[in-house]
Formats: structure tokens, sequence, C-alpha cells
């Protein structure tokens, strides 16, 4: 394939994800196969939005190697690694979609279909938890793929990677693996409670009274405030500590007020959320120096019977915060309905924390 034409494809490819909601902020990454022995690769820490021909990285599929002063996504490995032992797959997105990334974070080891599916065979894979970027990672996800005959991968405690012969079917692997997550998320949340009709409040009311005594149960029907108690003085305490944080966003959706109403204590069952949140994300009342302590090594901090105050040195990175912050509890209410919830290894989530704040989220910041 003509250079140039793949990296449009992957420009093309990084807002398509954005539009279907597939990724969120930096997050995800998209490469396309040249020839034999290269491909074009989305670089590290972009916004999608803001990237040219000229940013798109080209790396060798032997060793990885690339020229220039861009540094390509901390996953090429994994593309290329697809691109030796798969010589009929041309194109590989890597994403955080939703629903798959609450199966990744569910105990299962993989998905069965009741029928043979074109894209995905008879069953989707799962590949073991290992950091982002690492060889380990790189290791079992190729294993997970080789194993099964599915163009889509899910990566526990993180999202999926999908296959496809061309940029095409790359993405109708990702949309049909996402259907098939939220039909199998909706089928155990209706077999467990023995409702016959999806109730979406009933389901996070349902989950987190799985493993947690229940505060109130009318927290996700009745009339909450949409702005916070001492907001002025919150906002001022937070500001006067932490200096770098310049935004806030305060997010009550239903997912997150069922994880403040509840009083958890959300721990990093996804890797991005750990990005954010360090070791984990503290549930406190809307006193100003709880709040301020909780956000010693986090980016976000839920306030008891209210919703979640999100913080970032930019305004897009509150909102990306935001964001993670809803996925995050939806992946661990979600999750919960198939049993045990594994949460990601503390020491793994204080390098992913520490990683973000002082490299990973500045990237686009400087690149711009």
């Amino acid at each position: 394939m003509d250079i140039y034409k793949a990296k449009e494809l992957v420009l093309k490819a990084g807002l398509n994800l954005i539009e279907k909601k597939l990724i969120s902020g930096t997050y995800g990454n998209v490469s396309c196969r040249i020839d034999n022995y290269r491909f074009a690769v989305t670089p590290s820490g972009r916004s999608y939005q803001t990237l040219t021909p000229d940013d798109i990285v080209i790396v060798n599929i032997s060793d990885c190697s690339y020229s220039g002063n861009i540094k390509p996504s901390s996953e090429s490995a994994v593309h290329a690694e697809v691109y030796k032992i798969f010589p009929d797959i041309n194109f590989v997105i890597h994403t955080h979609q939703e629903n798959a990334s609450v199966i990744s974070a569910a105990s299962i080891d993989f998905i069965e279909l009741a029928e043979a599916n074109p894209y995905l065979g008879i069953e989707v894979p799962m590949a073991d938890y290992a950091l982002p970027g690492t060889n380990e990672l790189k290791n079992n996800v190729m294993k997970a793929l080789s194993e099964s005959g599915s163009k889509a991968v899910i990566m526990k405690n993180h999202g999926a990677l999908c296959l496809g012969k061309d940029y095409d079917e790359a993405f109708s692997v990702a949309t049909e693996l996402e259907r098939i997550c939220h039909d199998l998320i909706t089928m155990q949340y209706l077999r467990l409670s023995g409702k016959s009709v999806f109730d979406a409040n009933d389901m996070i009311n349902f989950s987190l009274s799985l493993n947690h005594c229940i505060r109130d149960d009318s927290i996700l029907t009745k009339d909450i405030n949409t702005s916070l108690p001492q907001e002025a003085e919150i906002y001022d305490t937070v500001y006067s500590k932490y200096k770098e944080l310049k935004y806030s966003l305060f997010t009550n959706t239903p997912e997150i007020r069922g994880i403040c109403c509840y009083g958890i204590e959300l721990k990093p069952v996804l890797d991005d959320f750990a990005q954010i949140a360090g070791t984990g994300a503290k549930n406190v009342g809307p006193v100003p120096e709880e709040i301020v302590n909780a956000l010693e090594n986090s980016m976000v901090v839920f306030i008891r019977n209210a919703g979640a105050l999100c913080f970032g040195r930019t305004e897009k990175e509150a909102a990306t915060v935001s964001m993670i912050t809803q996925k995050a509890c939806k992946a661990y209410i979600g999750a919960s309905l198939f049993g045990k919830v594994k949460f990601i290894d503390p020491a793994e989530c204080i390098v992913m924390h520490n990683n973000y704040w002082n490299n990973y989220s500045r990237q686009d910041e400087l690149n711009k």
C-alpha cells in the first residue's frame, strides 16, 4: 500500500473511533500495514483530532525501529507481532470501548458464542493482564490470538484488540465485539435478577447490592442536587493545595451516583483509571479537607450521595478524567455480575499513575 494512503486510513480510523465512542482522549491506537516490512501507526499520547499525515509514524515490522523524533504508540510491538504472525491482517485497532472494557474486568476467561461469528469465531479469547507497553502484554495477546480463530482479543483490565484484512473489516470486528459484550452483560443481569426486562438503574442497584450493603434503595430514582454544598470553599481549598490543577468537572451519572451512594472506594479495575486514580478513588463527604486529602495521589474523588469531582491541568484533561471515571464505574458495576472483581495490583497502579502524571499526559500539549 502507498505510504500516504496508509497514513490517511490511520487518521480516518482515529476520528472514526472517537465518533463511535470506542476510545476517549488519547487512549487506544491504530495501525495499517504498508507492506511486509513496514506499517503506519498513531503516535504516542497525541489527540486524534490534532493529527496530520506527518504525525503518523512509519515503523519497521521486524524490530519496531522508526525514524524521526515522533514516538510511535507504546503498543507498536503488539501491532508488529500481529503483522508478523498473521500475513492476511492489514489493519489493527486497539480500543477502550465500554462494553468490552466491562468484560475485561470480569472473572471470565473467554466469551463463548452461541454460534460461529464470521469475525469472532466460536469464542472471544481474553489475554492475561500485563502493564501497557510491555513485552509481557505483547506475549499474552499473541498467545490468546494464536490459540483462537477470533479476530478480536480482550485484554484483561485494559481493552480490546481488533484485527481486519482491511480498514472496514477491523471496524466491523470492533462493532460486533461491542454488541456481543453488551448482550452478555444484559443477559447475565436478567439471569441473576430473575427480571424479564432490562432496566439500567435496577441493574446498577442490583449489581452493587451483590457485594455491598445498601445505604439507600432510592439512590438512583430520587432527585439529587446537581451542585455541591460548600462548592466555592471546596474548589478554593483544592486549587490552593494542588497548584497544577486548573479545571474540574462535577459528574453524577447513574453509575457514578451508585458508587458514591454505596460509599465505595473504587480501586482500579481498568488501567486507564489507574493512570488517573493511582491506587483508587476515595469516597468522602463534602468536606474540603477530606476532599483535599483524597486527591493526594488521584485526580478524582467521589462525594458521598452526590457525584464525582474530576480534576485536570487542562480543560480537556478534566473531561478525559470524567469520561474514564464513568467507564470505570460502569466496568466495576458490570463486572460484579460475573463474580468477584479482580483489581489491578496497587504497585502497578502507582507506576502507571506516576508515568501518566509526569510524562504521558503532557505529550499532547508539548506537541501542539
